[in-house]
């Protein structure tokens, strides 16, 4: 049996040292806590979680896509799971993702959250196992805030992200949340 699988969401594109650094940290917590790490597959935010994760002796998923013929895929996964697009990228990530975790992001991550949280909704209303979507970092707040002012969309909804501040704190959430072996 394997471990749950939390995918992590964030910026293919960010140089900035302490983003890298917080993923690097928060894919090393993910393992000792217990879980399989996914991710997009390729740079940045998604390369540093899958390195963390693999050099705490995880076992690391990337979610890659032939729209990217260009990219490489990290090399600290330890499998590659390819789809035929984007859609299919994203599909398979909240399929099999037993929990997601949003962290410094563009559009591409964006788009990720906002698809977890409608399936997050859809699960929630049908009394599927729930599957958590934390957002982390300050940031986030204001772009909740925004949504909840700018839709039509209820306290249910609303609530289903959790905001946390560190990704010590989502990693407790999970433990908590989903279970663990460790």
């Amino acid at each position: 049996m394997s471990n749950p699988l939390i995918v992590v969401f964030g910026s293919s594109r960010t140089k900035e040292q302490c983003h890298l650094d917080a993923a690097e940290r928060l894919g090393e917590l993910l393992v000792a806590a217990g879980f399989d790490v996914g991710s997009g597959g390729y740079t940045a935010v998604m390369n540093a979680v899958s390195k963390g994760a693999h050099q705490a002796g995880g076992h690391v998923i990337g979610y890659t896509t032939d729209e990217f013929p260009a990219a490489t895929p990290s090399r600290w996964l330890t499998e590659e799971r390819r789809t035929a697009d984007i859609h299919l990228r994203i599909r398979s990530m909240l399929a099999e993702g037993d929990g997601f975790i949003a962290t410094w992001g563009g559009i591409g991550t964006l788009v990720e959250v906002a698809f977890a949280w409608n399936v997050g909704q859809f699960i929630a209303e049908r009394g599927l196992p729930h599957k958590p979507l934390l957002l982390v970092g300050a940031h986030w707040q204001p772009l909740v805030q925004s949504i909840a002012a700018q839709t039509e969309i209820g306290s249910s909804v609303l609530s289903y992200p959790v905001l946390v501040d560190t990704v010590e704190e989502a990693v407790a959430y999970l433990r908590e949340n989903i279970g663990n072996k460790k």
